[in-house]
């Protein structure tokens, strides 16, 4: 009998003998639909192998690696904070040491076993003992004192920038030089020290070095008129006319009104030397208009008749303004009398050398 396309796509498709069931069993029945269902699904995933393998579980993993990673950095930033903390306390206890010993070595060992000399004397003891010293005359021996009280008290302040001074005063300025030197590394009277640095450079004839000086201790001490002044000075010695005249005019604005004067005198010098005679001498005539000249400005007219030549008129207008001079002590004349352009101009002109003498007293 001839099977109809319908009823072979019921009857499934042809099989073996031993494809077919054995006798008793029944063979299940699935519709074509179910067949097709079947083949085209996936399983679901069931036991340990499809828990480890699932998408909602490996992002949780990760994430609680991450946060123990996280957790674990924290803790290591704790403890390196801890121990920086710890190493910014010691340094500190210990920098003032290092420093002093840093600077011992770099600049000579001179001072640097002090204080076994004194090793029994507490650093309060050694400031009494220097200070009767100082007053007594021994000034080796206070200089010292206070030197190893310094060594057994880093913190004693002021200690250094003394014993500088001590051997400045008594003309040792090699010593005075370096303890200034360190007074300044350990923030001791800084403009001072500076000041005084300056004025042994400036003995020394190193007026590059002079002019650093003075200049940090104006910035240091930027009220102070003395340190304008003296940097002005310098910058004259070392013919930078312009910057010394700007100085000097600083000093002035800072000066009393006495010194003022002084200072606006050394600035028409320094304009005499730069060349600008044509200007000092119409401010000298402007000044006549107003009175009497003082001083100053009778050593400017004697400064403008030496420039022009005319030595023996300069020595009598210097002659003229010293005996016009009513200042204690001939004070406000000596300080123009003393400034480089008559200085020098006396080392070639032994009349006016004379005249520049400043007397012992009225």
């Amino acid at each position: 009998m001839k099977i109809t396309p319908e009823q072979r796509r019921v009857l499934g498709p042809a099989r073996s003998r031993q494809d077919r069931p054995h006798q008793g069993e029944t063979e299940p029945r699935t519709s074509p639909r179910a067949e097709q269902t079947e083949s085209t699904s996936s399983p679901l995933p069931s036991g340990p192998e499809s828990v480890e393998s699932s998408p909602i579980t490996t992002p949780l993993r990760a994430q609680s690696r991450l946060a123990r990673i996280l957790e674990m950095q924290n803790i290591a930033l704790l403890f390196g904070g801890l121990l920086m903390l710890f190493l910014v306390f010691y340094a500190g206890k210990k920098f003032d040491y290092w420093r002093y010993e840093l600077m011992t070595r770099l600049r000579g060992k001179e001072g640097a076993d002090v204080a076994g000399r004194f090793p029994n004397a507490s650093p309060g003891d050694l400031v009494e003992q220097a200070i009767v010293d100082e007053r007594i005359g021994n000034w080796k021996d206070a200089a010292e004192r206070l030197l190893a009280a310094k060594q057994k008290n880093l913190r004693y302040p002021g200690l250094l920038f003394r014993a500088a001074k001590i051997y400045y005063d008594h003309g040792n300025f090699d010593a005075a030089d370096a303890w200034f030197d360190r007074a300044i590394a350990f923030g001791e009277t800084v403009p001072e020290a500076n000041y005084y640095r300056g004025m042994i450079a400036t003995g020394r004839g190193d007026n590059a070095a002079a002019q650093r000086f003075y200049e940090a201790a104006a910035m240091a001490a930027p009220f102070n008129a003395d340190y304008f002044y003296s940097w002005a000075e310098s910058l004259r010695r070392d013919h930078r006319i312009a910057d010394a005249i700007a100085r000097y005019g600083q000093a002035a604005l800072r000066a009393p009104e006495a010194e003022e004067s002084v200072c606006r005198f050394k600035m028409r010098m320094a304009a005499i030397e730069g060349g600008d005679v044509a200007k000092v001498n119409a401010d000298l005539q402007n000044r006549r208009k107003s009175g009497p000249l003082t001083v100053d400005w009778v050593m400017t007219e004697a400064a403008l008749e030496l420039h022009s030549g005319d030595l023996d008129e300069a020595a009598r207008t210097v002659q003229n303004a010293r005996d016009s001079d009513t200042s204690f002590m001939q004070g406000h004349f000596a300080a123009c009398a003393t400034d480089k352009f008559f200085v020098e101009a006396a080392l070639n002109y032994p009349k006016l050398a004379e005249v520049l003498q400043v007397s012992k007293g009225r």
